[in-house]
């Protein structure tokens, strides 16, 4: 099963040059009006070595491959973490919140701790004391959609929607791991319906360590879903401020790799050590069978 893009899709096409022919001194020497066998004998001899040349440096170079993430910019597969879950024995499952202050925008780290990621489809119950951080992960569509989720997504092995669009990003949940990338198609999402894993797509903010640049110019209150020093977690802002300052925001604090989730006062929250309870939002939309969330549960 592929991944296949049904909305806002773009075509790419490559532009192949041609081989100018060129014979040296700048004339061509004929006999009986054509042209000697060896002036061929020297194009064909140029046009065979820069076959060979393209070949070797193209094709011939060791191959980085790996599952995970493709460089929006250039289409080539790159090497991408796959993450595994935030451990420490030393506490029960909750989340450690710190906050940072980077070019005046005030960031809240979410990082969990023993817990089991997953997705859901369907609205939360609040009192369910399992669910140590939720946030509302894939995009639902507007009117022409009819509030369908927006990018790939998969939940428990069941492929639920194949649209790509212009949503890059996508998030694996496979076997308890999470792997964040950027690729127009991903063999994560064929790996998660066949392992009863989870999948979606959203935005990119930052790829390996590079802020990736979006068009969307509204200033919002902004959630990413971060790889950082190694851990899992979600940074979310105070305040309201465009995607691209976002995304630097995020490289300066060391991320290595995020998609955003949807932010302004979209549904979510989290418990801390002490089991408390704070929300991350409060639009439900418990309207929209198709609501979904990425959910980490107590161990």
């Amino acid at each position: 099963m592929e991944e296949n893009s049904k909305f806002d899709t773009e075509e790419v096409f490559d532009v192949i040059g041609g081989i100018s022919d060129y014979v040296p001194g700048g004339n061509t020497i004929t006999q009986n009006n054509r042209t000697p066998w060896w002036v061929w004998a020297i194009i064909g001899a140029v046009v065979l070595a820069t076959i060979v040349f393209l070949v070797v440096h193209f094709m011939g170079k060791p191959s980085n491959d790996k599952v995970g993430a493709t460089s929006s910019s250039t289409g080539k597969e790159d090497v991408t973490d796959i993450w595994y879950n935030n451990t420490d024995v030393s506490r029960p499952s909750c989340v450690i919140v710190s906050d940072t202050l980077i070019d005046s925008l005030h960031l809240k780290i979410i990082t969990p701790y023993n817990t089991v990621p997953e997705l859901h489809v369907g609205v939360l119950d609040t009192s369910d004391a399992d669910i140590v951080l939720c946030a509302l992960a894939a995009d639902l569509g507007g009117d022409s959609y009819k509030g369908k989720i927006i990018g790939a997504f998969v939940c428990e092995g069941e492929p639920l929607s194949w649209g790509g669009g212009r949503k890059l990003g996508y998030c694996a949940i496979i076997d308890g791991n999470i792997t964040l990338g950027v690729a127009e198609n991903s063999p994560l999402f064929e790996e998660a319906t066949e392992n009863e894993g989870y999948f979606f797509r959203q935005y990119p903010a930052v790829d390996n360590g590079v802020m990736v640049e979006n068009n969307p110019k509204n200033a919002a209150f902004r959630r990413a879903l971060c790889m950082l020093d190694g851990k899992v977690c979600v940074v979310a802002t105070d305040n309201r401020v465009l995607m691209n300052d976002f995304s630097s925001a995020l490289v300066k604090l060391g991320v290595e790799n995020a998609i955003f989730l949807v932010g302004s006062i979209a549904d979510g929250w989290y418990r801390t050590e002490d089991g408390s309870f704070y929300r991350l939002g409060n639009k439900a939309m418990k309207d929209n069978p198709n609501i979904n969330y990425i959910v980490f549960r107590a161990e």
